[in-house]
């Protein structure tokens, strides 16, 4: 089973992600050589109190992907209504791109102006796919998938 593996940081399960459009508008365009748009290179947090993955509001408006309708979410602060937007997500080492990369190929993910040190919060909707060790008196933990 393929793996990931990252040291715990101060701000917790820090992650390398890169994200784009999802693949169903992605995989035509480059069958067809047209361009594609570049994919963006991010931080992410893991985030197991979330049940959606929520991407930075000024990544997606620079991926330039249409909205779907608004989902409403519930956190520490009450409830909150945002877009919704398809993505490709990917997990991977920047120290190791030769690594396997976990992917999602097409993900609903929540648009919200995050300010934090992290572009993307990796909610339930990612975890529940994979396998997650945390060794906390090491600090490392893993992803399997």
């Amino acid at each position: 089973m393929p793996q990931l593996t990252f040291a715990i940081g101060p701000d917790g399960l820090g992650v390398d992600v890169v994200i784009n459009v999802d693949a169903t508008i992605l995989v035509p365009m480059h069958a067809a050589g047209n361009p594609t748009p570049t994919a963006i290179g991010a931080r992410g947090l893991i985030d197991a109190g979330s049940d959606i993955t929520v991407v930075s509001l000024m990544l997606i408006q620079q991926l330039g992907v249409a909205s779907l309708p608004p989902l409403t979410t519930h956190g520490l602060s009450g409830s909150v209504l945002a877009d919704t937007y398809f993505v490709s997500l990917h997990i991977m080492d920047h120290q190791n791109p030769s690594n396997a990369w976990f992917s999602h190929p097409m993900l609903r993910v929540m648009a919200f102006p995050l300010g934090i040190n992290f572009d993307v919060l990796i909610g339930m909707d990612v975890l529940k796919q994979c396998k997650l060790t945390v060794h906390g008196p090491s600090q490392w933990f893993t992803l399997e998938f």
